[in-house]
């Protein structure tokens, strides 16, 4: 006897990734906190006449947008999960690099959704 009878076919139940989607925002959120405070501790380094302020506020940028990414790929996870994992998990990534320990957190976090999103 076959396994499906009548021609039925059984529609793929899609995996819900709230989880990921969840973690990614705030991630992204953190992300975009520890930016502007790169960007303030740049920014008062800049004051104070010391070498490599603009050095700190131009990395702040950059973990700004790369949060910002990251929230962005989070919300698109259900499109194609892996490959918007691997770019979450590299957004994570580069958020750590760009504010070191002010990413801790965020980076962290942005990493852990992606790994939750190239899990089946």
């Amino acid at each position: 006897m076959s396994k499906y009878q009548n021609n039925e076919v059984t529609p793929v139940a899609h995996q819900s990734r709230t989880a990921e989607l969840v973690l990614g925002i705030i991630g992204g959120i953190f992300g975009i906190i520890a930016g502007l405070l790169a960007m303030t501790i740049g920014g008062i380094g800049s004051a104070l006449e010391t070498s490599g302020s603009a050095g700190v506020s131009n990395l702040g940028v950059g973990c700004i947008i790369v949060s910002v990414l990251a929230i962005i790929l989070s919300v698109m996870i259900n499109r194609n999960h892996v490959l918007m994992g691997w770019l979450i998990i590299l957004c994570g990534i580069l958020n750590f690099v760009f504010v070191s320990f002010f990413g801790i957190l965020s980076g962290l976090l942005i990493v852990i959704a992606g790994g939750l999103a190239l899990r089946k």
